[in-house]
């Protein structure tokens, strides 16, 4: 294949995302734009004022040596930041996706979802993509939209130690981050409630074919955002929670 991968869910637009858009392009040509245009001017004003005011020459060299240093600035800047934006833009789209197929395909079905729920646990702080309540039990789910390869094989696989994409595992291992979340939601669930649940950690891999060996008797769930709505029904929870405590949790997490 020479074209490259799409992925397979498209992301429905938003509620004022119009005004959304409208908005960040305003303010790129309607205030960033003129604020570094003014710069430039106040720039230009202090050099010709001390060179009034002080009976200073012009110092093309310095001039030149500020300029181009900016300019190097300036490079070096947007060359590291450009990937991570890119990085950025993909999770949101991925956040998005997967909290589509949430709305469409388990919240008729009695679960109920927060996202990008932010924990703190001790001392370190943790970030949920969605926490997901349901008749059986209670998961959260981390959501990976990584680029994809122009050519070949769009794979990803877990063994239940390592997540392997195309055969290569990643430096950040994944599946251990997404286990150590749910432990800090079961912690943060049991401390605001009392409640003793079981939290499953549930891994989407967006636009990427997901093979997992024992699916169900890993630390984690790897899934594609396809299989949500089938699979995650699907999990029998090591504590049964009962509906009232089901309802006490969405309650305090409201």
């Amino acid at each position: 294949m020479s074209e490259a991968h799409k992925i397979g869910t498209k992301v429905r637009r938003l509620p004022g995302q119009s005004l959304r858009e409208e908005l960040d392009e305003r303010f790129d040509k309607k205030v960033l734009f003129p604020f570094l245009a003014a710069g430039m001017g106040v720039m230009a004003l202090i050099s010709e004022s001390i060179h009034a005011f002080f009976n200073v020459k012009p110092n093309v060299g310095v001039w030149a040596t500020i300029s181009l240093t900016l300019i190097v600035y300036a490079a070096v800047s947007i060359y590291r930041n450009f990937n991570k934006f890119k990085s950025i833009r993909r999770g949101e789209q991925g956040e998005l996706i997967v909290a589509q197929i949430i709305e469409r395909d388990l919240l008729p079905n009695g679960y109920v979802v927060f996202h990008d729920v932010q924990l703190e646990v001790g001392k370190k702080r943790f970030n949920i993509d969605h926490l997901l309540i349901g008749p059986n039990g209670v998961f959260v789910i981390e959501t990976k939209n990584y680029s994809k390869p122009k050519r070949g094989e769009v794979k990803v696989s877990y063994d239940g130690k390592r997540v392997r994409w195309n055969g290569v595992a990643h430096k950040e291992d994944e599946a251990r981050q997404a286990v150590a979340i749910a432990m800090a939601a079961k912690d943060f669930i049991f401390k605001e409630t009392g409640v003793k649940v079981y939290v499953k950690p549930v891994l989407c891999a967006v636009g990427w074919y997901a093979v997992s060996d024992d699916l169900f008797r890993h630390p984690a769930l790897l899934l594609m955002e396809k299989q949500l709505g089938t699979i995650i029904p699907k999990v029998y929870p090591k504590v049964q929670l009962s509906e009232q405590d089901r309802n006490l949790i969405i309650a305090k997490l409201s």
